[in-house]
């Protein structure tokens, strides 16, 4: 049994010079230990912040601190002195006091640590890997720990804003019926109903649409979503969803919310005040400016058709598209970054090749006539760069949107301390999927068709436009929403051009379209990605960054060695599930 009198009166990272004077006792993290002459110096941390102990030969601890190392919990009373004004540190909030030591105790002793967590420079050599298998010693890193703050202060104000505007906090299922909504369910046995499995809801979407059938209105949930996907790079098979519905409303009214919630957030959170209403681009306008649904506006460098430069001169089939854009380089056009492109040029299938301010060519060739075209149509000065690729309009403008964000991020050409919103809307309806053939939705089944297209759903459906929209931050997208269908017979004339049978409706979706019969208003929503709302916040570009205990690429958990055999007690109960 540990003996603990010390107990903490304030926090390490609450002094300030009106403390001086006054006797404290703190309790934390022995961050680092320094030895000048008789003197020891120690940084001690807490969740507060970090604040420097003094220990002299005069103090009755000085015999016990010789024991200490870095991570011993420890408690320490004295009083507050001012720092001499030399050592003042002006990057420490508490950096103009310190505490001189009278007491000392050893709470707990730390073994030697495996990662370098006081050190960020070499926490950048330590392995993903390791980092997660002690995860609970990357979170005393002060950057991961802000990260976590800053999340619950994003949570509660988005909370704060949404109960303000009348909205109410309600709970859906997370297990619930496997309602296929794009990715895989993860599958939960039931042992109380042999061969029947629950599924762990991907988002609340239908659940949300029966609040609003069952006149609740305005709901808004911080929700966690399952998906059972492929790895990678950036996703998590659980993350976290800030949820919201309305009925009653229109799209204008839905974005209208969401702006002011951010406007809100920001200026809560961030003490930044956002300008609105947030620009708008449509799906195809934001195609045709920067090759992708989620641009990062914070730098121009907009794509455009190069008139005067003919397919033939890329060695491109006649029929196929010259699409360009330029950019400010900022600093020498390196080899790597020229393999780089290179591969993605590759990768999506089309010719790209770039050009400099003097004509000269990188990854192909150009006649002269065809350099000089290029050279006056995207205006190209000196330490600019001209990149311009030839192929189908959407898959030139989808590789040369990609070339844009990577050359963007390589060249540092967006401001890291400015934040850009901006609303994608009126997406296609479906698409085609490649593998199968067949109609999906681009965002959910249940989404709104525009009005005006309601008469090309069988002749055209790629044609029909959806009352979606996606809210882009930075070049993420952090929500998306729809206006959702609210008529049976729409809801099943759309399900039946995804090629369900009317058996198949009942057996996946009875229990909503039932509801849609009974007085069902106009009602829609958005629900915003928080993990990655959170990482733009805190500029991050790892969700994982801005998440407690996340899951690595492999969608595994190297902390707790999940996901793992289940017990055989636990698999007796379901002698119908056999798992070899």
């Amino acid at each position: 049994m540990i003996k603990w009198v010390l107990k903490r009166t304030k926090g390490c990272g609450e002094l300030r010079k009106d403390d001086v004077g006054k006797e404290v006792v703190l309790n934390g993290w022995v961050h680092t230990v320094r030895r000048v002459g008789k003197l020891v110096f120690i940084l001690l941390r807490d969740r507060s912040g970090v604040a420097q102990v003094v220990v002299t030969p005069k103090s009755k601890a000085y015999e016990l601190i010789k024991s200490i190392d870095r991570e011993y919990v420890i408690a320490v009373k004295g009083v507050v002195r001012a720092r001499p004004p030399k050592q003042v540190n002006p990057e420490m909030p508490t950096g103009e006091v310190e505490v001189s030591a009278e007491d000392v105790e050893i709470l707990n002793e730390s073994k030697p640590l495996p990662l370098p967590i006081w050190d960020e420079e070499l926490m950048k050599t330590t392995s993903e890997t390791n980092r997660l298998r002690y995860r609970f010693l990357d979170l005393r890193r002060d950057r991961i720990r802000r990260n976590i703050i800053l999340r619950a202060e994003v949570t509660e104000a988005m909370r704060e804003f949404y109960r303000s505007e009348g909205f109410i906090e309600i709970e859906t299922p997370y297990l619930a019926r496997s309602t296929p909504e794009g990715a895989r369910d993860f599958l939960v046995p039931s042992r109380l109903h042999p061969k029947k499995f629950y599924a762990l809801t991907q988002s609340p979407q239908l659940f949300k649409q029966l609040l609003m059938v069952a006149g609740f209105e305005k709901y808004f949930q911080v929700a966690r979503c399952f998906r059972d996907e492929d790895p990678r790079a950036d996703r998590q098979p659980e993350f976290t969803q800030f949820d919201m519905e309305m009925s009653f409303v229109s799209r204008e009214d839905v974005m209208h919310v969401v702006e002011k919630s951010m406007k809100y957030v920001f200026k809560k959170v961030l003490n930044i005040t956002l300008q609105t209403p947030f620009p708008r681009l449509t799906y195809e306008e934001a195609i045709h400016k920067y090759g992708t649904d989620k641009p990062d506006i914070r730098f121009g460098a907009e794509l455009r058709n190069l008139e005067n430069v003919k397919p033939e001169d890329m060695k491109a089939p006649s029929n196929d598209v010259v699409r360009g854009f330029k950019i400010v380089l900022g600093s020498d056009l390196r080899n790597e970054v020229l393999e780089h492109l290179s591969k993605m040029f590759r990768s999506t299938g089309v010719k790209g090749l770039v050009i400099d301010s003097t004509g000269k060519t990188y990854l192909g060739e150009l006649g002269a006539e065809a350099i000089k075209a290029v050279t006056q149509e995207l205006r190209i000065e000196s330490n600019e760069l001209g990149v311009l690729a030839s192929g189908p309009y959407m898959k030139v403008s989808e590789a040369l949107g990609e070339v844009r964000t990577y050359l963007g991020r390589v060249y540092g050409l967006a401001d890291p301390k400015k934040f850009s919103f901006l609303w994608i809307y009126e997406f296609p309806f479906f698409e085609v999927d490649e593998e199968s053939g067949r109609l999906t939705p681009r965002h959910h089944p249940f989404t709104m068709p525009k009005p005006e297209d309601l008469s090309k759903l069988e002749k055209d459906p790629l044609e029909v436009k959806a009352l979606s929209y996606d809210l882009v931050l930075n070049g993420y997208e952090i929500a998306g929403g729809s206006i959702r269908i609210h008529d049976r017979r729409l809801q099943e004339r759309m399900l039946s051009l995804l090629g369900l049978s009317k058996e198949e409706m009942i057996e996946r979706y009875g229990f909503l379209l039932e509801a849609l019969e009974y007085g069902a208003p106009p009602h829609g929503g958005i629900a915003f990605g928080l993990d990655r709302l959170v990482a733009v916040m805190a500029g991050e570009e790892s969700i994982r960054e801005v998440i407690a205990f996340p899951k690595n690429k492999e969608m595994a958990d190297p902390l707790t060695g999940s996901p793992a055999k289940a017990p055989e007690e636990y698999l007796r109960d379901i002698p119908w599930l056999k798992i070899e």
